[in-house]
């Protein structure tokens, strides 16, 4: 799963057995070691959660938790829709943007980088 904090958003992008793993337990989840102390770790995961109605993202000094409807996350992970989105309201002028998408291959991608992604729909048109 990859992740990409910027500018007030949340992405995370799934390969396929990640999405599989997702759609069986409900969660994937990674994590970034820096030492062996546990504040030299930082995790991050997406879970599903019946009791979210909108993907919600919380973040703390060791990592960033995001939580999708079951619902959402079912949908997503057994069809072509290619994500999931959501924007989590901080105060009257500033929103969370929460992004969970399926990992497509690069098309100029090697098969090492590309492997266990999902077929990229643009492969064999012209720009």
């Amino acid at each position: 799963m990859k992740l990409r904090l910027q500018s007030n958003s949340i992405r995370l992008r799934l390969k396929r057995s990640e999405v599989d793993r997702f759609l069986r337990t409900g969660r994937v989840e990674e994590k970034i070691l820096s030492g062996t102390g546990d504040q030299e770790s930082f995790h991050y995961l997406l879970e599903t959660n019946d009791a979210v109605s909108a993907p919600k993202g919380a973040i703390s000094p060791g990592g960033v938790v995001v939580q999708v409807p079951t619902a959402d996350a079912l949908k997503w992970a057994l069809t072509n829709q290619i994500g999931i989105e959501g924007e989590q309201a901080i105060d009257s002028k500033t929103s969370l943007r929460i992004l969970v998408e399926k990992d497509f291959a690069c098309l100029d991608g090697s098969e090492e980088q590309n492997a266990d992604t999902f077929p990229n729909p643009l492969t064999g048109q012209k720009c």
